[in-house]
């Protein structure tokens, strides 16, 4: 669901629900995973109909107390709007789980990096610290403000399936609700079509 305020769209699909039950309520990391994970799929910028190739390639898990520490970011910025940047920050701090590849482009390293099932399989959550380039998705979207891009992967038990990519999204935490609310600054998100496991 999105709608436009103050010339910016909020998406809080399944992305937000994501992160709520990945950060909130806390995605067990796997502890047995030594070997790297791959996944390749097709970026659809919908604004400009173009495709783009993406390869993830996953390193480790986060910690549960790499996910405290990003969730206690979260509740800080959402506090005091003067550390929007807190969030990004935070991740930046935070040592590498993998990269995240666009076609002809440099890797961007991820900072968090959490998995938990579901009925059709698992569900992926992936942050980096900086805006992920899509082109033309940012030129009305704040990016110096809101840097971190959130990457969903749901998965089936073949490790194939679909995920989106939130650029330039600002996570708010909701006392009332106890849950995370996030706004996608941007026109929308990408969309990630044919995900499949490499490896």
């Amino acid at each position: 669901m999105r709608k436009l305020m103050n010339r910016q769209w909020q998406s809080t699909t399944a992305v937000g629900i994501a992160l709520v039950m990945a950060m909130a309520l806390g995605a067990m990391p796997t502890m047995a995973q030594k070997s790297i994970e791959q996944y390749k799929g097709n970026a659809i910028v919908q604004t400009g109909g173009r495709a783009s190739m993406v390869e993830i390639n996953i390193y480790r898990w986060s910690s549960d107390d790499e996910r405290n520490e990003i969730l206690d970011a979260i509740k800080e910025a959402t506090e005091n709007k003067k550390l929007t940047r807190h969030v990004a920050q935070t991740l930046r701090g935070q040592k590498k789980t993998g990269y995240a590849f666009l076609a002809g482009q440099q890797g961007y390293p991820l900072r968090y990096s959490r998995e938990f099932k579901t009925e059709e399989g698992r569900q992926i959550i992936l942050a980096t610290d900086r805006p992920v380039s899509f082109g033309e998705v940012y030129q009305h979207s704040k990016l110096g403000d809101f840097d971190v891009t959130v990457i969903l992967l749901d998965l089936d038990d073949s490790g194939s399936g679909n995920g989106i990519i939130s650029v330039g999204t600002e996570v708010l935490w909701n006392d009332k609700t106890g849950k995370l609310e996030v706004t996608n600054t941007t026109s929308q998100p990408v969309k990630v079509g044919d995900v499949r496991m490499v490896k």
